[in-house]
């Protein structure tokens, strides 16, 4: 459909395609920016939202898109709503790699309210994840799919599916990844979440035991955010060197601060001296990511050897990098040397329950058989300012360091010092590069983590993103 006009309604600019559009308009009456669903009736899923639209205009609820009006468009159908948000949650996420306990919390009582209003009227989504929900300057978030104003998120919609969807969701929003599921279908939970929501992210996810209704689950959030309120520095978490990594999400403000002062000024007057032995043998076979495929990398903070220094650094912002492909890298391997090469179409494909990993290893060190395995992320023929990396990682407690070359081959022979290292660290993790030059980078595992339930030890690898900029203007 072609932006038109309506008496009361201006239709300006095409926000998203579909069998659902959604245009930006203003509302002449009032004054006021509005969002308008196109859809055509006559389509089995223009149908339904009519139908759903129209009973569902009555049905308010601060986390449920307000249906303003209803409007015919030629042979269209136009559902008026306030303006969508400009932020979802998935764009948050990108940006800081995990909410607090706290703020997960409010999330989920707006959210959990918002569906049994829903499921009240005999409405339900079929599921919800974080980029199906906006959040608004003030903070408060709203669900941008489903009804009322677009079709279902899953068919068919059930209250018990978005149950289940709102636990996953907190689960996504507290760690950086939704729960895996294990080799008999059940969800294994994160252990570094708080012991109060692993509880209630169980009683949401599995359906044996789920709770009766939304409403049960809101008056549940709302009690856990009562104990959090009660508590000077948040509930006690489980001991796991994952929150001691990633600076505790429990710790307060001000003891955050004082650390993170430390570590600047000790950056000043130490230098690095920790070196890597150069890592040899060849790679494997490639797998191709499609551009929206892309992933987030930081820039190394430490110059390479054979790199010249760059004196000045562009004014152009940091942005998504795009991915040319990745490689596994097993130096030491037996024959191919490869390391599940047919796994890597895993990384990004948008699924966080599974990912590239691993053989699986009788130990931590890989059995003692070899250094470490590794990732080589190729940017593009040319070098870049690399500024972050950012992995997600259902793997506990592993260790990797980060390598970068101008090369843009993917088949040095010789890789120099590590730029950086992390050591047991669990979740999702973003990692400053500070604008290093690089064409390629490598991810080096270097320790497996924790002993796997199913026993032997091995890292998976879900997501990569890299940002930075131009190396030149």
């Amino acid at each position: 459909m072609d932006a038109g006009d309506h008496q009361r309604y201006r239709i300006d600019d095409r926000v998203s395609t579909g069998p659902v559009e959604s245009w930006n308009g203003l509302d002449r009456t009032l004054d006021r920016p509005v969002t308008i669903r196109v859809l055509d009736p006559s389509t089995e899923i223009g149908k339904r939202v009519q139908l759903q639209a129209r009973s569902l205009t009555r049905v308010e609820h601060p986390a449920l898109l307000h249906v303003l009006d209803t409007i015919d468009l030629e042979d269209h159908f136009g559902v008026v709503t306030e303006l969508l948000p400009e932020e979802t949650l998935e764009d948050r996420l990108s940006q800081q790699s995990r909410f607090s306990p706290q703020e997960a919390i409010t999330i989920g009582i707006q959210l959990g309210e918002a569906l049994a209003t829903l499921h009240n009227a005999g409405f339900a989504l079929g599921g919800l994840q974080a980029k199906d929900v906006g959040q608004r300057k003030d903070g408060t978030v709203v669900i941008v799919e489903g009804p009322p104003t677009s079709d279902a998120i899953g068919i068919p919609a059930r209250p018990s599916d978005d149950i289940g969807a709102l636990g996953e969701l907190l689960h996504y929003l507290l760690v950086g990844f939704r729960p895996q599921i294990d080799h008999q279908g059940r969800y294994e939970l994160h252990p570094a979440l708080p012991a109060p929501l692993q509880q209630l992210i169980r009683r949401s996810v599995d359906r044996d035991s789920q709770w009766s209704d939304a409403t049960a689950l809101v008056l549940s959030l709302r009690s856990l955010q009562q104990d959090f309120d009660r508590l000077p520095y948040g509930v006690e978490t489980t001991q796991s060197d994952y929150l001691r990594a990633e600076r505790t999400w429990f710790a307060p403000v001000a003891i955050i601060a004082v650390l993170a002062g430390l570590v600047i000024i000790t950056g000043l007057f130490v230098t690095r001296t920790e070196t890597t032995p150069s890592l040899a043998g060849g790679v494997s076979e490639v797998v191709r990511l499609e551009p929206e495929q892309t992933i987030l990398m930081d820039n190394v903070s430490d110059p390479l050897a054979d790199v010249a220094p760059v004196t000045s650094r562009p004014s152009s912002p940091s942005s998504r990098l795009v991915i040319v492909r990745i490689v596994d890298f097993d130096p030491a391997g037996d024959n191919d040397r490869k390391e599940h090469t047919e796994k890597l179409d895993l990384i990004n494909n948008g699924d966080s329950s599974n990912g590239w990993y691993t053989e699986r290893y009788t130990t931590s060190d890989f059995g003692k058989l070899k250094d470490g395995v590794g990732l080589i992320i190729e940017l593009g023929p040319t070098p870049q300012l690399i500024d972050q990396l950012r992995i997600s990682s259902p793997t506990i407690d592993w260790s990797f360091e980060i390598f970068a070359s101008q090369d843009s081959s993917g088949a040095m022979q010789k890789w120099g010092e590590a730029v950086t290292s992390r050591n047991e660290i669990s979740g999702t993790i973003t990692v400053p590069l500070d604008g290093a030059p690089a064409a390629t980078l490598l991810l080096w595992i270097t320790d497996l983590g924790k002993r796997l339930p199913a026993g032997g030890h091995r890292v998976t690898i879900s997501e990569l993103k890299v940002s930075g900029r131009p190396l030149f203007g």
